[in-house]
């Protein structure tokens, strides 16, 4: 299917020196979330040094696999794994055959205390399944949230304290099912509103307190009012709180302290592109959860003083000119790697974990023999067809069902295999009947529910309520999820417009506006201007 490719972008490629795209922004997008796995986590034993550990990789994978005390030890070697290139063969299978052997690090993470469940979490104590998060603290089932506590069930938050089930909110307290929101407290079911305190079900108000679906009560009605809401169940609620709050304007993009930029949620941007979720972007474009990146393409979840980079997945801080690469960190100058720290000026390389420059597959070269190899190789790769492309998904070490692309962009088994994609079938052990069920109001579920094997109501998958869940639940009065970690974080995705601009009217002026919601839709959605106007 045909794609724009702006003369921005020819600029761009030009700059970097790479050929232009084969594939669409969506498909280099789903290519990259195939290799990220973010929440299935197994028990198994570190290949080097015995002991038991947690890892994103199960028993039965082929590679080494160990913990990552052993893994950032010299007791290792990646230069052992080493090999010429062979020009009888694609870059691609090559590359296979390296991954395949190399030991890989079982969890990624850093500084954390008492956080053993979590993959790709960073300065963060007692904290639990809340991958891609920093400085969290007692905050449970959080995905890509920083600076909270006691927190739960919650996605892009940033700032806030005993909150669950809120998404792209900040600044705020002692409050559940918000959704942009900011600086609020102690509320309920609320959407854009901000600097509000003791509100219920409301949109689109600021420095309100004691209102119920927009209108304002005495604090003695309030509290009486809202006790007979919270009378009702769950799904009731949420159908009422979407209805209501759909009746209301909704900005084109949501964007704070912009310039020249488009997508939505960013912050402190200045000409970013098609960006989602990101913040202190500079001259970039294709952008996903990202932070402090500039000059660079297509990225995802690529973080911290970056420049000049494309297509990567899941990189540290301090990367340039890194191209074609995932989960890499501080390699200037390199590109087709995967799993790699500190290593510049290289090519097709896996987990060093220490220092080093110019290595083509794990083989280290002087430089002038290193510029000529790989000269000759990206040669090789573009009559071969494969320089200028991400890995391919079938090199993913990650069953397709268990990495991030499946949240995004869904297939069925069949579609998956068909595509030559791993694929994970579900467990019966993992599907046994629920020995009790959770009740409708916290008051009267027992402590003793976190001894219980529960069921997900969305795809009959077992869980468990943890005790500090449960603590939390009682402190906001709300009962624990009735859905597995899984179906909470696409219950949490939905809740959030796809990641993609339409072109539409402004409902209020007529001017011409990109926004994520998509022509059909019902909401009526104004430009910066008019939705200023009504606030």
């Amino acid at each position: 299917m045909p794609f724009p490719i702006t003369e921005s972008d020819f600029t761009f490629y030009k700059k970097i020196d790479v050929p232009e795209p084969t594939q669409c922004p969506d498909c280099r997008s789903q290519r990259r979330w195939a290799f990220r796995n973010e929440r299935y986590l197994f028990q198994r034993t570190c290949d080097l040094c015995q002991k038991n550990m947690l890892s994103f990789f199960d028993a039965e994978v082929s590679f080494p696999v160990y913990c990552p005390t052993c893994w950032w030890s010299d007791h290792w070697d990646p230069f052992a794994y080493g090999r010429d290139f062979d020009f009888s063969k694609s870059f691609f299978e090559q590359f296979a055959q390296l991954i395949t052997v190399v030991p890989k690090m079982g969890m990624l993470q850093l500084n954390n205390e008492n956080s053993e469940y979590n993959t790709l979490l960073a300065y963060s104590k007692n904290t639990y399944m809340s991958p891609g998060s920093y400085f969290m603290e007692d905050c449970y089932y959080v995905r890509k949230s920083q600076y909270c506590k006691d927190s739960l069930d919650s996605l892009f938050i940033d700032h806030c304290e005993l909150v669950k089930d809120c998404v792209n909110s900040r600044n705020c307290y002692q409050s559940h099912h918000l959704i942009n929101c900011k600086t609020c407290t102690d509320s309920a079911y609320m959407a854009d509103c901000i600097g509000c305190q003791n509100c219920f079900l409301c949109a689109n108000i600021s420095n309100q307190q004691f209102c119920i679906k927009n209108v304002a009560y005495s604090k003695e009605e309030y509290q009486k009012l809202k006790a007979n809401y919270e009378q009702r169940g769950f799904e009731d609620l949420m159908k009422e709180f979407f209805n209501f709050s759909q009746t209301f304007p909704k900005k084109y993009q949501n964007q704070i302290n912009c310039e020249a930029s488009s997508g939505d949620y960013i912050q402190n941007c200045n000409n970013a592109l098609e960006c989602y979720d990101c913040f202190d972007i500079e001259d970039s474009k294709y952008l996903i959860e990202c932070v402090t990146v500039k000059d660079s393409m297509d990225l995802t979840c690529h973080d911290k003083d970056i420049e000049r980079c494309y297509e990567v997945c899941s990189a540290g801080e301090s990367n340039s000119n890194l191209k074609f690469s995932f989960c890499t960190a501080a390699s200037p100058n390199s590109e087709y790697c995967q799993y790699c720290f500190y290593l510049a000026d290289s090519f097709g390389c896996d987990g060093f974990h220490a220092r080093q420059s110019h290595c083509i597959l794990n083989k280290k070269y002087d430089k002038p023999t290193y510029d000529q190899l790989r000269a000759k190789i990206i040669e090789h790769m573009k009559k071969t067809g494969e320089y200028g492309e991400f890995f391919p998904i079938a090199l993913s070490l990650h069953p397709y069902n268990e990495t991030m692309a499946q949240d995004y962009y869904p297939l069925t088994r069949e579609q998956a295999l068909a595509k030559g994609y791993r694929w994970r079938d579900k467990n019966p052990k993992q599907c046994l009947p629920a020995t009790a069920v959770l009740a409708s109001r916290i008051q009267e579920i027992p402590e003793t529910i976190v001894d219980e094997l529960l069921a997900c109501e969305g795809c009959g998958k077992n869980y468990k309520v943890i005790r500090q869940e449960l603590k939390l639940c009682h402190r906001l009065g709300v009962t624990p999820s009735r859905l597995c970690a899984d179906c909470r974080s696409l219950q949490l995705l939905k809740l959030k417009n796809p990641r993609k601009l339409w072109n539409r009217n402004c409902a209020q002026c007529g001017v011409a506006i990109s926004t994520t919601y998509e022509p059909n839709r019902s909401e009526k959605v104004f430009c910066e201007k008019c939705y200023l106007g009504t606030l």
